[in-house]
């Protein structure tokens, strides 16, 4: 009798913590529910929006290989209006870009390129956006931009992975500016970190011994 009264009063207990909490107990279930289902729907939406983003991307690889500009525009257009978050969007910009530079289109180039550096995730993939910039901006004359957009790669987080490649585009930014000795520096900075490297030290070394044999301003 005592136990089946101990449990009587523990559901009686369980009813009255029911009945005050229940409401509170069933919102909180339905809203794990709910979050849960839109945490999968979310994960559904990205993997469809990824899919398709591929499929756009696989045709501005065709275009690339075939040289067919407009095509690229059309395809790249496609990405970034739609899909600019996906990681195809900023491979595609790099891809258009090389194209654009090599029929000449510098203009299309800097703003393809720079579309990558300012809405780029992938912080590896912004740092080649930069160094080809500042490659497209020294090839249309304006070698003080393409400084600005070297230095600015110092401070990023991936700059000790791309350091080399940036003395060595400062060295040409600073020459073409006829700041001789601080071009030779870049290039001295530069071959200190290409030690590893035989085809890299050989170019620097031509470019560093070149600049200083050379008359031109001294900074």
């Amino acid at each position: 009798m005592s136990d089946h009264h101990f449990e009587a009063e523990e559901v009686d207990r369980l009813k009255d913590w029911w009945k005050r909490h229940g409401n509170w107990v069933s919102m909180l279930f339905a809203l794990g529910l709910l979050s849960i289902a839109g945490w999968r729907a979310w994960g559904w939406y990205e993997d469809k929006q990824a899919q398709e983003a591929a499929e756009i991307y696989d045709r501005v690889v065709i275009a690339s290989a075939k040289a067919d500009l407009q095509a690229l525009k059309q395809e790249s257009g496609s990405l970034f209006e739609q899909y600019p978050k996906t990681a195809y969007a900023p491979l595609a910009a790099l891809l258009s870009a090389k194209q654009h530079a090599f029929a000449g289109d510098l203009k299309t180039t800097t703003t393809l390129l720079q579309w990558v550096v300012d809405k780029g995730k992938d912080e590896g993939l912004v740092a080649v956006a930069r160094l080809r910039l500042a490659a497209a901006l020294l090839e249309d004359g304006k070698a003080d931009e393409a400084l600005t957009v070297l230095d600015a790669m110092k401070s990023a987080k991936s700059a000790e992975s791309f350091e080399l490649s940036r003395l060595d585009r400062r060295g040409d930014a600073l020459i073409s500016l006829g700041r001789k000795e601080e071009a030779v520096k870049a290039w001295e900075e530069a071959l200190e970190k290409s030690m590893d490297d035989p085809g890299w030290k050989q170019l620097l070394q031509i470019k560093r011994d070149h600049a200083a044999s050379s008359p031109g301003k001294t900074s």
